[in-house]
């Protein structure tokens, strides 16, 4: 054990006491759930299936939704094994918690606390471990191997900036990555880095968000209620603006205006509480603009401006064409998977940094396109409003490509996933 790795043990070890009135704290303040905060400390109240054990470990939603599809297409081949489905999150627990298959138990990952881990592994004993994406906690990771539980890193991924960070802890990283059974990473450049960082058994798997199923979200009776309402008029939707990009759809409205009267904007702020904001930029502008929460009636309004919660996908479901935000300014670019899944084109600036080989495969299916200029938004707008969307069924070009990516995964698992075919028999 290095030094520096023994110094993080021992400071996590005399630490713990003190974390766990953190947690408390963050429980009092809404940031944890104070009904399971036990969890988080490696206890458990549910007892361990007498089956063999796949734990899965992810962080927050996003992760967790992918880690669902994943755990549902490894549940086709061996239907017998349990899961263990483990995020840091409220949100990610809220959403898993409704959409847990059969076979499949959610906890909240204990703390990297040596008392914490301890706990959590005594309890669980699992056969195998899959961690998703880049959450790297070192005394999870070293207590799981020590016990020789066999690892696996899918959908592996860290920005430069952490890159960068663990260059500097690298003999404490290096041994556990070395160690993993298989290191299956977003693409080449992260190869590279977690090579240089100690991973071996590397493989390039593309990004796992892709192989999300449909949320299968929409609210019908909204979708139904808001398409006989809008009739015939010409749409579109802007999702998950950021502050700099409001103004820009403000400007691609009034310019479609003039081609089309009757048209209806939506925009949704990537933060709710900035509607009332967006709401005096278009009044500035002459947009007859209204909140979601404030309108029965969309007779008279040009933007609608989605002011609530969890109605996104209703939005998706209607729309031709979606500009998807954080894109024209410097913010990396939301998720744009679901609004895809849901017939829609996505339209996006220049800054996809966060999410680039989502936007680079939508690409390739030809199921969006990048705008350069900022000005001319409306004229990629423009032909998707000549005709009405019927249905928002997923387009076939993602269908088959989350289907083959699944059935590829599957292969990459198997030569793990078929050892807990023995376990416990």
């Amino acid at each position: 054990m290095s030094l520096l790795r023994s110094g993080y043990y021992g400071l996590l070890w005399a630490s713990a006491p003190l974390i766990s009135g953190y947690l408390a704290w963050r429980a009092h303040k809404g940031h944890e759930d104070k009904t399971r905060i036990h969890e988080r400390l490696g206890h458990s109240k549910i007892a361990r299936p007498d089956l063999p054990l796949l734990w899965v470990n992810a962080v927050s939603v996003g992760e967790a939704v992918a880690a669902l599809t994943i755990i549902q297409a490894i549940q086709k081949e061996y239907p017998r094994i349990h899961v263990l489905l483990t995020t840091t999150t409220p949100t990610s627990a809220k959403v898993v918690g409704a959409r847990l298959p059969k076979n499949v138990t959610h906890q909240y990952c204990p703390v990297d606390t040596p008392q914490a881990v301890n706990r959590f592994l005594n309890h669980w004993q699992p056969d195998l471990a899959i961690w998703i994406e880049s959450e790297l906690w070192p005394n999870l990771l070293h207590g799981t191997q020590v016990r020789a539980i066999p690892t696996v890193l899918l959908n592996g991924r860290m920005s430069g900036k952490s890159y960068a960070n663990w260059k500097k802890l690298k003999s404490m990283i290096s041994p556990l990555l070395s160690r993993l059974e298989l290191c299956a990473v977003q693409s080449e450049e992260q190869a590279i880095y977690f090579h240089a960082l100690g991973a071996e058994n590397i493989s390039i798997m593309g990004n796992a968000k892709l192989l999300i199923s449909p949320l299968g979200g929409v609210d019908v009776k909204k979708y139904e209620d808001f398409k006989k309402e809008i009739g015939d008029r010409p749409l579109w939707l802007a999702a998950s603006t950021q502050p700099g990009e409001d103004e820009i759809i403000l400007k691609a409205h009034k310019d479609l205006q003039r081609m089309y009267p009757d048209l209806l904007t939506i925009l949704v702020p990537r933060h709710i509480g900035r509607g009332s904001v967006i709401q005096n930029l278009a009044s500035k502008e002459g947009i007859k603009a209204s909140l979601r929460t404030e309108t029965k009636s969309l007779k008279d309004v040009e933007l609608y401006i989605g002011n609530t919660m969890g109605e996104l996908g209703v939005f998706f479901a209607l729309s031709p064409v979606v500009f998807m935000g954080a894109t024209f300014v410097p913010k990396g670019g939301h998720n744009p998977i679901e609004a895809a899944q849901m017939g829609a084109y996505v339209l996006h600036g220049v800054h996809t940094f966060n999410n680039p080989q989502l936007y680079d495969t939508l690409a390739s299916l030809k199921l969006s396109q990048v705008v350069t200029d900022e000005n001319t938004l409306s004229s990629h707008v423009a032909p998707w409003l000549k005709g009405k969307k019927e249905t928002y069924e997923e387009p076939s070009p993602l269908a088959k490509y989350r289907e083959k990516g699944l059935k590829d995964l599957t292969i990459l698992l198997n030569p793990y996933l078929s050892s807990l075919r023995e376990v416990r028999e």
